[in-house]
C-alpha cells in the first residue's frame, strides 16, 4: 500500500483540477495523470496562482479523462486492412500527452545505451531536432515513415522506461471509470509495453501487400527493430521466426534500394577520396554527407543482425561480405557533426589515416564470428575435413581462424583493447556499450573456438590434454603439439570468460550493461565456462574463473553453492536481473542450473563405477563406466542446447517445476523483493558439496525384476539385488545412446539465435521439456526491486 503523502505534494494538473493526487512522493506519474495519458509535471505551488487560461470546459474534460484519452483505442477497434486509418491510428498513438519531449529525451538516451550497436543508424540530433520541430509546430507532423522509425524506439526502449510501463499498462486494460476517484489497479509489466507499441508498428507497416511494395530506408530501420526486438522475446511454440522473417524482409529491401552499393573506391589506390569526400564544405552536402552514412549505418545494421541469427545449425546468412560496397561506419563524433570522412573497407587490413571507430572494428569482428560460429555449427572438430588436420597445423580451420583473431588483435588501436581504463574513457563520452559489445563479442569467438578440442567431461585429467575422444591425433601419425598448446588453448577459454565477467561488473557499477541479446548470449557463455571449471578445478590452470570472489546472500542455503559464490553466482544473478526484460535469459537460467546437476551426477557415476570396472579385462572409454575418455558421449546430445544459437522456440511445459515469474518466488525459492541488487564480492567460498543422488537417463522406465522362481523362496535381498542389477542395465542402455560429443554440441547457438536447441526431448541428457520455463504473467513485481538500467 502507498503511504500517505502530505497534501502540499500535489502534480500541477491535479493541483489546478482540485483533486486529490494519489501519487508516491513526485517521483513517477500519479494515478490521475496516468488514467487520462497526461503528463504529469510536479513543482512548488507559485506564492500567487496564476490566471486561469483555459476554459472551464477543458478542466472538466481532463477531469472526466479529456477527448485526448479517446484518442487511445485498442488495437483491434482498427480495421488492419485499411492501410490510411492504420497510419491514423499510429500519428493519434505518438501523439499521447504523456509523449513529451523530456520523456523523448529519455527514451532516446535507452536507446543509445542499449541498442545502438547493433542498430546504430539512429542519427539522435536529427531526432531530437525532429521531435522538437513537432512539439512547436500548431499541427502535427504527418510523416508516416519518421513514425514508423519513433514507434521502433518505443518498442524496445518502453520496456525500459518506468513511467511508460505505468501509462501503458492503464492503456492496454483500457479501464473505464472517473479519475478522479478510481485507482489504478492494474498488474505492471514492462513487456506489455514494449507489445503494445510493437502491435501498432506492425499495424502502421499496412497490410502485406501494400507493404511489400513501398521501401524507403525509414522502412528498412522499422523492420530491423522488430526483429531485433522479436528476437530478445521468446515466445511459446513460434519461437525465433518473427526475427528471422522481419530481418530477411528488411535485408530485401536494403537490395532493393541499393543501400549496399555507392562506395567503390577507384582503380589503383583502394583508399582514394572521391569528389564528394574531397567537397563538403556547403550545408546542402553535409546532408547529402549525413543521408550516406545513415544509410551505410543501415547496411551494417542488417549485415550484425544477419551474421547473428545465421548461427546454428542449418541458418544460413543472406549477405556475403564481398557484396557490401560500401566503406565502415565513420566515428560517433563525425557522425554526430554530419561529416563525411575516409574509414575503410569491411576487408581492410590497414587503417592509416582513416577515421577509426569502436563500431567499425565491431563490425569486422561480426564477420569473423560468423565464420566462428559456422565452423563450431558445421561440426567443428568432428567435421569431415578436420579430422586428418591437426588443430596447430595451418590446414586446420581452427589455426586459420585463430590467425584471424590474432591479426585483429594486433590491429586493434590501443584506446580499443580491454581495460578498466579505456572503459571509463569511452563511457566519458556516451560510447560504453559498442565497447562493451565489442570484447563481449571478442570473449564469445574466443571461447567458441578453443572450447572445441577441450574434454567434455575430464574427470581423469590431471591438466588440459587433447580429446579424449576420437577423432585424436596421436604422436606416430601427427607428430607431437607445440610445448605447452593443450594448456595455453584451455586458458583462452577461461581467460576470455573472466574478462565476460570482469566486463559485467564494471558496468553495474553505474547500470550500464547494454541490454542486447549479444551481451546475454555472452554471459551465459561465461557462467557455464565457470560451472565448468567449479566441476573440473583441474582445467582452469590460472584459476581465473575459480578465484572470483562473490557472495550472493540473498540465496538460501538450500541453493546449490555453485550458484551463491564465486564467478558462476555472479552471473546467475545477472541472468536473473536480465530475465525482467529479455525473456530469452529465464531459458538460460534454467539451462545452468540443469547442468549443475548434469555435471555433479555424472561425476558420481564416474565414481561409483570405476570400481567395477578396474576389474574388468575390456577397458571402455565411457566416463561413466569409469573409462578414461574424454565425455564425447556425453557431449553430443547436448550439442544444440549448449552451442546452436540457431531456433529460439521455447515449449510450453505442465510440469510443475516450471518457472513462474509472476509467483512472489523465484524458482530458487528466493523472494521477488529480494533480488534488487546484485551484492558485493565477498571471500572465498567453501568447496562444494557432492550430492548424494545418481544419474538417470530421462527416458528411464524402470526396469521391474523378474518374478521369482516358485521353487525358491523370494527374499528381500534378491529384490535389492536384482533391482540393482535392473538399474545397471538400464543405465548402460541409456549410456550407450549417448554418443561421442563435444562441448559445441551442447545447443547454445541454437538457443541464441531462436530459442531451441533442435534438439529432441528424447535426447536431452540433462532434463525433459520442463527445463524451459513459463513465459506468461508478468515480471514486474521483480522489476520494482532492483536498480533500473
Amino acid at each position: 500500500m502507498r503511504p500517505p503523502m502530505r497534501s502540499s505534494i500535489a502534480c500541477t494538473r491535479c493541483r489546478k483540477s482540485k483533486i486529490k493526487c494519489e501519487n508516491n512522493g513526485g517521483t513517477s506519474p500519479c494515478d490521475s495523470c496516468i488514467k487520462t495519458g497526461k503528463e504529469c509535471v510536479f513543482k512548488l505551488p507559485d506564492p500567487v496562482p496564476p490566471k486561469r487560461t483555459e476554459p472551464p470546459t477543458g478542466v472538466r474534460q481532463e477531469r472526466d479523462g479529456g477527448s485526448d484519452r479517446k484518442k487511445l483505442k485498442k488495437i483491434d477497434d482498427i480495421s488492419k486492412g485499411d492501410n490510411q486509418k492504420a497510419s491514423v491510428y499510429a500519428e493519434e498513438v505518438l501523439s499521447a500527452p504523456f509523449l513529451t519531449e523530456d520523456l523523448w529525451e529519455q527514451v532516446l538516451d535507452i536507446y543509445k545505451l542499449h541498442f545502438a550497436p547493433e542498430l546504430p543508424f539512429l542519427h539522435l540530433p536529427t531526432m531530437k531536432e525532429k521531435l522538437g520541430r513537432k512539439f512547436k509546430a500548431s499541427h502535427q507532423d504527418s510523416s508516416s515513415d519518421l513514425n514508423l522509425v519513433l514507434l521502433g524506439v518505443l518498442t524496445l526502449t518502453a520496456r525500459f522506461h518506468p513511467d511508460l510501463v505505468k501509462y501503458l499498462a492503464h492503456i492496454c486494460t483500457n479501464q473505464p471509470g472517473n479519475a478522479r476517484t478510481r485507482p489504478v489497479q492494474t498488474q505492471l509489466d514492462p513487456a506489455a509495453a514494449s507489445e503494445y507499441y510493437a502491435d501498432v508498428l506492425t499495424m502502421a507497416l499496412g497490410p502485406l501487400r501494400t507493404a511489400m511494395k513501398v521501401a524507403s530506408v525509414e522502412r528498412v530501420a522499422a523492420l530491423l527493430m522488430l526483429g531485433l526486438y522479436d528476437w530478445s522475446q521468446t515466445q511459446p511454440k513460434t519461437g525465433g521466426i518473427g526475427a528471422w522473417m522481419y530481418v530477411g524482409l528488411a535485408i530485401r529491401m536494403a537490395q532493393y534500394l541499393g543501400l549496399g552499393f555507392g562506395d567503390i573506391p577507384s582503380s589503383g589506390d583502394q583508399h582514394t577520396k572521391s569528389p564528394e569526400l574531397q567537397q563538403r564544405a556547403s550545408c546542402q552536402q553535409s546532408q547529402v554527407a549525413l543521408d550516406k552514412e545513415i544509410r551505410r549505418r543501415t547496411m551494417f545494421s542488417c549485415f550484425i543482425l544477419d551474421r547473428m541469427l545465421a548461427c546454428g545449425k542449418e541458418r544460413v546468412s543472406v549477405i556475403h561480405p564481398e557484396d557490401i560496397q560500401i566503406q565502415l561506419p565513420c566515428s560517433e563524433d563525425k557522425f554526430d557533426l554530419a561529416m563525411e570522412v575516409p574509414t575503410g573497407f569491411l576487408k581492410d587490413k590497414g587503417r592509416h589515416g582513416m577515421d577509426d571507430s569502436v563500431l567499425s572494428r565491431f563490425i569486422q569482428l561480426v564477420d569473423i564470428w560468423g565464420e566462428i560460429s559456422k565452423f563450431s555449427s558445421s561440426g567443428g572438430r568432428l567435421h569431415k575435413r578436420e579430422k586428418e588436420r591437426p588443430p596447430w597445423t595451418p590446414e586446420s580451420t581452427f589455426y586459420q581462424l585463430n590467425e584471424k583473431l590474432a591479426e585483429f588483435d594486433a590491429e586493434l588501436p590501443s584506446t580499443f583493447t580491454f581495460s578498466r581504463s579505456n572503459y571509463f574513457k569511452h563511457e566519458n563520452h556516451q560510447a560504453s556499450s559498442v565497447y562493451v559489445l565489442l570484447h563481449m563479442l571478442r570473449c564469445l569467438c574466443l571461447i567458441m573456438l578453443h572450447r572445441e578440442y577441450i574434454p567434455f567431461v575430464p574427470v581423469r585429467c590431471e591438466q588440459p590434454e587433447g580429446p579424449l575422444d576420437n577423432p585424436t591425433f596421436p604422436k606416430e601419425k601427427f607428430g607431437s603439439p607445440p610445448e605447452g598448446f593443450w594448456i595455453s588453448s584451455a586458458e583462452q577459454v577461461f581467460k576470455a570468460a573472466r574478462e565476460i565477467i570482469d566486463l559485467i561488473e564494471i558496468c553495474q557499477r553505474k547500470d550500464k550493461l547494454p541490454q542486447s541479446t549479444i551481451v546475454l548470449f555472452a554471459i551465459w557463455t561465461a557462467s557455464f565456462v565457470g560451472l565448468y571449471a567449479e566441476h573440473f578445478p583441474r582445467m582452469d590452470t590460472e584459476k581465473h574463473m575459480l578465484n572470483y570472489e562473490f557472495e550472493d546472500t540473498r540465496q538460501p542455503e538450500s541453493v546449490a553453492e555453485v550458484f551463491r559464490r564465486g564467478s558462476v553466482a555472479f552471473a546467475y544473478a545477472t541472468l536473473h536481473k536480465m530475465s525482467t526484460w529479455l525473456k530469452m535469459a529465464s531459458t538460460y537460467v534454467s539451462i545452468l542450473r540443469q547442468m549443475d546437476k548434469y555435471f555433479e551426477t555424472i561425476k558420481q557415476d564416474y565414481y561409483r563405477f570405476v570400481a567395477k570396472n578396474a576389474g574388468i579385462n575390456e577397458k571402455t572409454k565411457r566416463v561413466r563406466e569409469g573409462g578414461t575418455g574424454g565425455g564425447v558421449e556425453e557431449y553430443k546430445p547436448m550439442y544444440n542446447t549448449i552451442k546452436d544459437l540457431g531456433f529460439l522456440r521455447p515449449v510450453e511445459s505442465d510440469h510443475s517445476d516450471s518457472t513462474d515469474r509472476s509467483s512472489p518466488v523465484t524458482a530458487d525459492g528466493v523472494p521477488s523483493g529480494e533480488t534488487e541488487a546484485i551484492p558485493k564480492p565477498s571471500p572465498k567460498k567453501a568447496p562444494k558439496p557432492v550430492p548424494s543422488g545418481s544419474f538417470t537417463a530421462i527416458n528411464h522406465t524402470p526396469i521391474m525384476p523378474a518374478p521369482p522362481d516358485t521353487g525358491r523362496p523370494f527374499t528381500m535381498l534378491d529384490t535389492t539385488a536384482i533391482a540393482a542389477e535392473a538399474h545397471d542395465r538400464a543405465f548402460w542402455d541409456s549410456f550407450k545412446k549417448e554418443e561421442p560429443r563435444r562441448i559445441g554440441t551442447i545447443g547454445d547457438l541454437g538457443f541464441f539465435t531462436s530459442g531451441d536447441s533442435q534438439l529432441a526431448v528424447a535426447d536431452m541428457p540433462f532434463g525433459d521439456s520442463s527445463y524451459i520455463p513459463a513465459l506468461a504473467d508478468s515480471t514486474y513485481p521483480y522489476l520494482q526491486h532492483i536498480p533500473e538500467y
